[in-house]
């Protein structure tokens, strides 16, 4: 048992620090089912006291930014018309919010990453400097949120359309439109991708991603099955206690909630990118070094 925590614990601190396997080979990598459906979990547990540290902070800047562009937490509770500094629910209010947040987040994974994940230590000064590096986390942060919504568009597209009388349009029509319910699947074969964005390193090209992950989509379906399940549980408890705080204290558990609700935001948010992180490291550094 001391072995395998051992070889848990060997795996998880050479997480950002293994060396990248910089070949053109194109070999399918099989993955065990255990690092990747547990180790990002692990790599969220590691350094969590380092989180903390990181995510305290950042999530004071989103609570602020919350409470200005009056689009906090509580907004969206049946007692919104309480809520502190007001709320608006203008769309545009509402997607400059989401905007800044994320590129607040941008920022909080770059350092979470280099600190928590690589165990580097903190450096304040560089926390809070706009980096090119945090755009391109940005940038990428859309483009999975865009492959979230694609089966939501597709939905809506298909619920909406009016039927053509001509087979051939019809048809072409409904294969466009409902490619929105699978091109997320072949998405997250290219996770990994983002790991490179937030190490800062060059990617190999994208027909090797294709390659290495075959024979592992299942594997890396159930890992992020795994992962939603987990939020949703940690999300669910927090609405719980954020609505008998927000009733029961008012404006100031109105302020802790909405500080609490930031916090497991970027919570979420690191532990989806710790599914690519170890996607990252399994496909293409810890297997160069096991072979």
């Amino acid at each position: 048992m001391s072995k395998i925590g051992e070889k848990i614990a060997a795996k998880l601190k050479s997480v950002g620090n293994a060396e990248f396997l910089d070949d053109t080979t194109q070999n399918p990598v099989s993955v065990p089912f255990w690092e990747l459906s547990f180790l990002p979990i692990g790599i969220l547990i590691y350094r969590f006291k380092q989180f903390l540290k990181i995510a305290s902070l950042y999530a004071v800047f989103i609570s602020l930014l919350a409470f200005i562009s009056q689009t906090s937490y509580v907004c969206g509770l049946y007692n919104s018309e309480n809520a502190f500094l007001g709320c608006q629910y203008s769309l545009v209010g509402y997607i400059i919010f989401f905007l800044l947040r994320l590129l607040i987040t941008a920022m909080f994974l770059r350092i979470w990453y280099k600190t928590a994940v690589c165990g580097g230590t903190i450096n304040y000064r560089e926390m809070f400097t706009l980096t090119k590096t945090d755009w391109k986390i940005w940038c990428g942060m859309l483009i999975v949120i865009f492959f979230v919504c694609l089966p939501a568009i597709s939905m809506y597209l298909l619920l909406e359309r009016v039927p053509n009388p001509d087979w051939r349009i019809e048809s072409l029509f409904f294969a466009i439109a409902s490619s929105g319910f699978w091109l997320p699947f072949i998405g997250l074969r290219y996770s990994a991708v983002f790991a490179f964005v937030l190490s800062e390193e060059k990617r190999p090209n994208l027909g090797m991603f294709w390659q290495r992950t075959t024979g592992n989509t299942l594997k890396i379906i159930v890992s992020l099955t795994l992962m939603v399940i987990l939020n949703a549980i940690v999300f669910m408890y927090f609405a719980s206690a954020a609505s008998y705080m927000i009733e029961h204290v008012s404006v100031f558990g109105e302020v802790i909630s909405e500080w609490l609700y930031s916090v497991i935001y970027l919570l979420m948010a690191a532990s989806f990118c710790s599914l690519a992180i170890i996607q990252k490291e399994a496909l293409f550094s810890w297997y160069a070094v096991n072979k």
